[in-house]
Parts: structure tokens; C-alpha cells; sequence
């Protein structure tokens, strides 16, 4: 039940409520007035990741596994996580080789959000193993970007060796088709609601914010000189048609950050990919459905040795 203060006024609003309200006002104001300083502050916004607190069933996926820091050529380290087989062989650890899999996420996401799919894969006889990007879940840093994604990505999966496979989310998938363009090794991959396209992307979330397309244009720009590297080179259906890895995309129909019609161009692109469209899981919901993390434990099935 509510009750109403002595003075007979309304609850104050939340102040970051009325923030996030004014928001589109600002960038709107800002897109007239200096499109230049509002190019600044979009890309700004653009590589600045927001954390979350993590949920508790991510927790519990976490405590599953093993944690150790990987310190990175820069000298920066990330949180590893690892998980594996406890069976115990003449009362030691089982330490022998395992075919890897490699879960990697998005921006704004973080290891934790992987952690569904470790279950099955790992009683299927395979090593997992995840990690927080910089700027991301318990790592440190406070600016990510597709690229900078794109370069730990292939860091990481060096370090790990050849891969049985890689299941990737959103950004992190796109990271991932770039960076098998560019020689990383793995025998097939799963991506969940993949990014296949930035420029799409920024040009939308520059009319979502508020911000005008003449601010998104300057901001991309700002963002590709930074990194030497043009969206355009990241277009995720430019590149698969030069990639033979097998691949399943799980796609939402209502997915409300890509829409369906760049996923199916991707998989259109991409010789031997197939589409699964699901509907109602939305971008996120994805990771922690049952049966999307079914349908991605029965694509890898059991490993085979190497």
C-alpha cells in the first residue's frame, strides 16, 4: 500500500529515472546545436560498456568453474573461467586434453551470462572455457569496442589452442566471424543473435538514443579512425562467405537490437550455416533458454579426439 507524504504531494521521481528520461532530449538538443561535440559524446557512450550486477543463477554457473587471470600481450589481465569433468581418475584430477569450447560474449554482457551452456557440453566430454572482456564483468577497463573485442578474442583462443568450437552472443559473435576470417582455428561455432552489421547497428542506436544520423555518420567515423578500421571491413556477410567452419545461428524473431533480416542475410552468405529462428526470447533471453542451450549441446555432440 502506498501512503502519501503529510504535504499531500506525489512520490518524488527517482533521479536516474528522470535522467534516463531526458536523455533523447539532450542528444536531440545536442544533434542541432554542435553535431561535432554530439558525434563526441555518442561515440563516448558507443564503447562504454555498462556493468551489471551479476544474477544469482549466473553466480551458481560461475562457482561451477574454475577461475584463474590470463595477463594478455598488453599486460592487462582478464578473469578466465574453466570448466571441466570433476571425475576423478585413480583418485586424481583428470587432467589430460580435452577438445576446448570457447563461450564468448557481448558488449555490456559478461562470462557469467555464457554459463548455461557449460552443463551440457561439458557432460557431452568437452573442456569449456570463458572469460570478461575488458571492461566487462570482473575485468578492469571501462571502454570496449567491436574491435578491441575482436583482437582478445583471437588473443584468448590462441592461448587455448585449436578449437572444437566457439559459441558466441551478439557483439562477441560478430567478433568471432571476424576474427575466423582472419585464421582463428575452430572445427565449428554457434552464434546467438549475432551482430552482423555495426554501421546498421550505430545508425539505429543513434535514432533509439535520440541522437540525429548526421551525429551517428561523425561518430562512426570518430570510432573507425581511433581503431584504423572501418565497420565496413567487419560486415559480418561480406566475410562469411569466405569461411568454411560449419555454423548454427540462433536467431529471436523478436529480437529488438538486429533484426531477423541481417541474421538471414548472414546465414544466406555463409556456406553451411543453418538458421534457427526462435520466437519470444527477445536478444538476451537466448543464453538461459533451455531449449536454445539444447539445441546448441545436441550441434556439437559428442567431441572427437584429436
Amino acid at each position: 500500500m502506498t501512503t502519501a507524504s503529510s504535504s499531500g504531494s506525489r512520490p518524488r521521481r527517482r533521479p536516474a529515472a528522470s535522467v534516463f528520461k531526458a536523455i533523447p532530449l539532450i542528444a536531440r538538443g545536442f544533434s542541432l546545436l554542435s553535431p561535432g561535440l554530439a558525434a563526441r559524446l555518442f561515440a563516448y557512450l558507443f564503447t562504454r560498456p555498462m556493468r551489471q550486477k551479476l544474477p544469482r543463477h549466473e553466480r551458481e554457473w560461475l562457482l561451477q568453474s574454475s577461475g584463474r587471470p590470463l595477463r594478455l600481450a598488453s599486460g592487462s589481465l582478464l578473469p578466465l573461467y574453466e570448466w571441466r569433468s570433476s571425475r576423478l581418475a585413480a583418485g586424481v584430477r583428470d587432467e589430460a586434453p580435452l577438445p576446448t569450447i570457447l563461450l564468448v560474449h557481448g558488449f555490456g554482457g559478461r562470462a557469467g551470462q555464457m554459463g548455461g551452456f557449460a552443463a551440457p557440453l561439458v557432460a557431452a566430454g568437452y573442456r569449456v572455457v570463458s572469460f570478461d572482456a575488458p571492461a566487462h564483468g570482473a575485468a578492469a577497463g571501462t571502454r570496449s569496442s567491436l574491435p578491441e573485442m575482436l583482437e582478445v578474442t583471437k588473443e584468448v583462443a590462441d592461448r587455448l589452442g585449436p578449437l572444437a568450437g566457439v559459441v558466441a552472443h551478439s557483439n562477441g559473435a560478430s567478433a568471432v566471424i571476424a576474427a575466423l576470417a582472419q585464421g582463428l582455428r575452430a572445427d565449428r561455432v554457434a552464434l546467438l543473435a549475432p551482430m552482423p552489421d555495426l554501421e546498421s547497428y550505430i545508425s539505429r542506436l543513434a535514432t533509439q538514443i535520440g541522437f540525429s544520423q548526421q551525429v551517428a555518420v561523425l561518430a562512426q567515423d570518430r570510432v573507425e579512425r581511433r581503431f584504423d578500421l572501418p565497420f565496413g571491413a567487419l560486415k559480418g556477410s561480406t566475410l562469411a562467405a569466405q569461411l568454411s567452419q560449419p555454423a548454427l545461428i540462433l536467431q529471436d524473431s523478436a529480437d529488438k537490437i538486429v533484426p531477423l533480416s541481417e541474421v538471414e542475410t548472414l546465414a544466406a552468405a555463409w556456406p553451411g550455416a543453418e538458421l534457427l529462428v526462435t520466437a519470444g526470447l527477445g536478444h538476451n533471453r537466448l543464453l538461459r533458454d533451455a531449449g536454445a542451450i539444447a539445441a546448441v549441446a545436441a550441434y556439437f555432440g559428442a567431441p572427437t579426439l584429436r
